[in-house]
């Protein structure tokens, strides 16, 4: 943006920017924006560097502030970047976006008959296969760059470039392109070489050639990028950075963000020929990292972005371009808002070799507050992977058995979203990872590099497990890359770069293009010409939709709100509409639309209404029935429109008025039916005496009969028709129903073969024609193939019974449990049914009763015990009932100290008579201990008391004797706490002429005392009282 100097009013500011735009050749694209200023800016838009004029196909339609360039039939010559430059007296801005043009799908060849082979490519009429294709390159500025393809195919295809989704001609600066055709080195098949001559930074992108003939199309890409040569480092590292961009004229604009979130600034810059790009922090150039990402978006500005800012990342941020005409500059002062809590100790970067481990750490302010892992944006839990400790107000992270893909940007987040950030870097084979997902257009191009810590390495490239063709792989020195031009929704999947046993990995998402609907019909009209008849025309959408489309005919009845679809037209043209198509009397308007697969056009209506009359026709005629001995027989038909009719049975008027009637009393019963366009009447269980009886109806316009057949049938089965699936639970009800042609008819029950018994639990009754079997409450047990057997027919069915389904009721979350070696550890799991089958597993593999392991059932409670757990027991347990799983994280810890308290001898001194209390705390309160003095193990009587609590053991002498002194143990395993007991007949005088100073101020009181003031109170035992 470039702004002027004066008292002028405000220079132009775009508060929305146009959007990039990718349509369909021949479709219609439109960019827009908003730009303000005072006074009101005049507004060009530019492509290629050359100002745009309004045509038939290029228009500037204007609202006020939003100025829009509309292009109508898009071709591909019209893909490029179009830039909207506004100016007034007081300034001057722009803005860009890209509009691409993607071609319509190539026509699928004709396929080829069986008795004529492929021929291989060289050899006959076949598609374009590329022979060899551009390989990717990493060069310096200046270098020069020769991308070379040679392609197959007969007729000879047509070869041509692109650089990032545009014509060569369509780049801003290509004038140091230049395009060299030629044969391939042994004469077989077309190649066109692309020649950079001194390549610059902006050159960087992928090369794309095409090649196509009448038999097809087929594509390669490559990636060039274009570095700055390396500049050498200062002699002295302490020197301040040389400031390689001018000074800024002018106040840089501020940015706040919050810590922990993202910054982004963006940067658009034109001139020909096209700038070269440098980012600089505080004066230094800056690299792309983890957390600084540097890239161009599609409408072709330069981005830089800084992920989870923190405090350092505060100062000056510059986006400078040159070439050969000049330099400019835009700069931002970034600041970082500071929450209010901070971590005591934030995290810091590691650094740990493939396989093996990485530890991040820091502090909280309080114990109590909760904390949270991620990676990026992805959470992590608690898992053997992901090992996650609180200690206090330690937080811990161990990222077990790491690998290429755990390389990144680790978070630890407090409430409020106060994160601290770090980096992890993953030392191995593999220097440079892939994203963990990548999103792509359809039709756009996919890059992925990988860089590795040895050169001329050889790696392999794999999507969703499946090698990739060596065309699309290109590696130099250190760099691996895999280029997919054209991009499609079968592309998407998960792609991997595998270099030994490191391997990394990416999603590629494939997103689809969004198509515009087909345009309206045009030179709609309406003709009034014969009676009860409207002729209706129209012309195809301009232009044409390029997919199948169909024209929609809708109708509304002046008057009401409502449009009824009338028809479904493939071609254009003209409809004619009879009366026949209106449900009732009246005057009809008529609108029409046009409809594809992207969508649907708007409606056109026609001018005017025409009167329209119902008229009758018959669509579907009355037939002959034949049915057997006590059925029904139903006769039908449809007409073109809702009227009324009379039925007639051997030329007697049916009543029409009641829906059910008799011909006459004890006579034949009959029931008459209208739904919509059809008619039907129904003879209610027709005897023989009734064969041969004519049905007639008669309405305005319509006249039909037909005739009854009654003939004598053998018995057959009228529901159910097909087999029948039936599921059930335990002490359900099962009724199955079996329904015969003919009354009282015998039939005989079956179950997987044999012939049922019935008893309590099956009962089979027989109820006019319908048979049934019941099983009052089903069991596991009834599950089979029933069959209703009768005169050489038979109605099946397959009834599963289940269990009703098991649900876990305790726990209903992931279980962590940490104990010690030899502990006894018990996990619990709570179902809701007392006979319900439950499986453990441990790692996966199901588990069963051993020495080291008990598998408990009461009830609902299922327990799995571990007596004396040792550190190989710890694992991932599930408890599994039905589809229901509860979770459990067994660790195991081997316990170096039981003794936690007292580390060192203590020394006691009392006076006779006193209480004296020697106290032990342990590491886990089922321990068990055993006290000595001076070498033999102590009895408990009233002089000496043994007591525990918890993890406290402890010896009481409640009145010290002179005989009690000497050495006290309280031993554990091999570990043993050493008390010195002394006791004297009374206090020293502290004027006595034998005193010795420093013993008095041993067997002093407040001397015991002040021995145990700095332990908690529940500690304060292993002195005098």
């Amino acid at each position: 943006m470039k702004a002027g100097s004066g008292d002028q009013g405000s220079p132009p500011c775009f508060l929305r920017f146009p959007r990039p735009v990718r349509v369909v050749s021949g479709a219609e694209a439109e960019l827009k924006c908003v730009v303000l200023g005072e006074p009101p800016p005049t507004v060009l838009w530019e492509k290629g560097g050359q100002p745009l004029v309004a045509s038939e196909r290029l228009s500037f339609p204007e609202d006020g502030a939003e100025h829009s360039l509309l292009l109508s039939g898009a071709l591909p010559t019209d893909a490029g970047v179009y830039v909207c430059r506004a100016r007034n007296a007081a300034g001057e801005a722009y803005a860009a976006a890209a509009v691409t043009v993607l071609e319509p799908p190539a026509p699928e060849p004709e396929p080829q008959s069986s008795d004529c082979p492929l021929q291989p490519p060289g050899t006959g009429e076949s598609a374009p296969v590329f022979l060899t294709g551009p390989q990717s390159q990493w060069v310096l500025r200046g270098a020069e760059v020769v991308l070379t393809c040679q392609v197959g195919g007969l007729p000879e295809p047509t070869l041509y470039w692109e650089k990032d989704g545009m014509a060569l001609d369509e780049v801003w600066d290509s004038s140091h392109f230049a395009l060299e055709p030629g044969r391939g080195a042994d004469g077989q098949g077309a190649s066109l070489t692309l020649r950079i001559q001194a390549a610059r930074l902006p050159d960087s992108g992928v090369y794309v050639c095409h090649a196509r003939n009448a038999h097809g199309h087929a594509q390669a890409g490559a990636l060039l990028q274009v570095h700055q040569p390396h500049e050498s480092p200062p002699e002295d590292p302490d020197e301040a950075p040389v400031s390689v961009v001018e000074p800024l004229k002018c106040a840089p604009k501020t940015f706040w963000v919050n810590e922990g979130k993202h910054a982004k600034f963006r940067c658009y810059v034109m001139g020909k020929p096209e700038p070269e790009i440098e980012w600089h922090w505080e004066g230094r150039p800056l690299l792309p990292d983890r957390r600084r990402l540097m890239y161009r978006d599609r409408d072709g500005g330069f981005v830089l972005k800084v992920l989870y800012c923190q405090a350092k990342d505060r100062g000056l941020y510059v986006c400078a371009a040159r070439n050969s005409a000049g330099q400019t500059l835009s700069a931002v002062q970034l600041h970082v808002k500071e929450p209010r809590l901070r971590f005591t100790r934030p995290l810091q970067d590691v650094e740990g070799r493939e396989h093996g481990i990485a530890v991040l750490e820091c502090k909280v302010p309080n114990s109590r507050i909760p904390t949270a892992w991620f990676r990026e944006d992805q959470r992590l839990l608690p898992c053997r992977k992901y090992e996650q400790i609180e200690e206090g107000t330690v937080r811990r992270l161990i990222i077990h058995r790491l690998k290429a893909d755990d390389d990144g940007v680790y978070l630890c987040e407090m409430r409020g979203r106060v994160r601290t950030v770090a980096n992890v870097t993953v030392k191995g084979p593999i220097l440079k990872r892939l994203p963990r997902k990548l999103d792509v257009l359809e039709g756009e191009n996919a890059v992925l590099l990988v860089e590795t810590r040895e050169a001329g390495v050889q790696g392999s490239w794999s999507h969703d497990g499946e090698e990739l063709p060596a065309t699309c792989q290109s590696s130099c020195g250190h760099m691996h890359a895999l280029v997919l031009p054209g991009v499609t929704r079968e592309d998407a999947g998960e792609i991997t770069f595998s270099l030994g046993n490191s391997r990394t990995t990416t999603l590629l998402r494939v997103k689809c293009v969004k198509h515009s609907p087909p345009g309206p019909p045009v030179l709609v009209e309406m003709f009034k010409g014969q009676k009860n008849t409207v002729l209706l025309t129209w012309k195809p959408p301009e232009p044409a939709p390029e997919t199948s489309f169909i024209y929609r005919l809708e109708r509304q009845e002046v008057g009401s709100e409502d449009w009824v679809q009338c028809f479904s037209i493939e071609k254009a043209g003209a409809v004619e509409v009879p009366g026949d198509c209106v449900p009732s009397e009246g005057d009809y308007r008529f609108r029409i639309c046009t409809v594809s697969e992207h969508g649907r056009s708007s409606h056109v209506v026609f001018n005017g209404s025409a009167h329209l009359v119902p008229t009758a026709r018959l669509v579907s005629g009355l037939e002959d029935v034949q049915v057997y001995d006590g059925e029904d027989a139903v006769f039908s038909l449809d007409l073109s429109t809702i009227i009324q009719g009379t039925w007639f049975l051997n030329g007697e008027q049916l009543k029409s008025d009641e829906p059910e009637g008799q011909v006459e009393p004890g006579a034949l019963r009959y029931r008459v039916e209208q739904k919509g366009l059809q008619h039907k009447l129904i003879l209610q269980a027709v005897k023989h005496q009734d064969s041969g009886a004519l049905v007639g109806f008669i309405c305005p316009g319509v006249q039909d009969s037909a005739a009854l057949t009654i003939q004598e049938s053998p018995v057959h089965i009228l529901s159910p028709q097909d087999k029948v699936l039936l599921t059930f639970t335990t002490s359900e009800r099962v009724v199955l129903t079996c329904e015969l042609s003919r009354v009282d008819f015998p039939a005989t029950w079956y179950k997987d073969g044999q012939k049922v018994e019935e008893s309590e639990s099956l009962v089979v009754k027989m109820d006019g024609r319908k048979h049934r079997l019941i099983l009052p409450a089903a069991e596991v047990r009834d599950s089979g193939e029933f069959e209703c057997r009768t005169e050489g027919v038979s109605a099946f069915f397959s009834i599963t019974v289940k269990d009703p389904p098991v649900h876990i009721v305790d726990p209903r979350e992931h279980v962590f449990v940490h104990a010690i070696t030899s502990e006894c550890v018990m996990l619990s799991c709570e179902v809701d049914r007392e006979d319900a089958p439950v499986q453990w597993y441990k790692d996966g593999q199901e588990v069963g009763e051993s020495d080291f392991m008990v598998l408990e059932t009461e009830g609902p409670h299922h327990r799995l015990v571990l007596p004396a757990a040792q550190p190989s027991d710890g694992g991932e347990f599930q408890c599994v009932a039905g589809d229901e799983r509860a979770y459990f994280t067994v660790t195991i810890t081997d316990v170096s100290s039981w003794i936690v308290y007292p580390s060192g001898k203590v020394y006691v001194a009392a006076v006779r008579l006193e209480r004296v209390v020697l106290t032990c705390e342990l590491f886990r309160p089922w321990a068990e201990v055993r006290w000595t003095k001076d070498g033999e193990e102590v009895v408990e009587s009233p002089a000496l008391l043994l007591e525990k609590e918890d993890t406290i053991r402890r010896l009481v002498l409640p009145s010290v004797q002179l005989e009690d002194s000497g050495e006290y143990l309280c031993e554990i395993d091999d570990e043993s706490a050493s008390f010195t007991v002394t006791v004297t007949e009374s206090y020293q005088s502290q004027d006595s002429q034998n005193n010795n100073p420093e013993l008095c101020v041993l067997l002093k009181k407040p001397k015991t005392r002040r021995l145990w003031s700095r332990f908690p109170p529940w500690r304060r035992t292993a002195g005098t009282e």
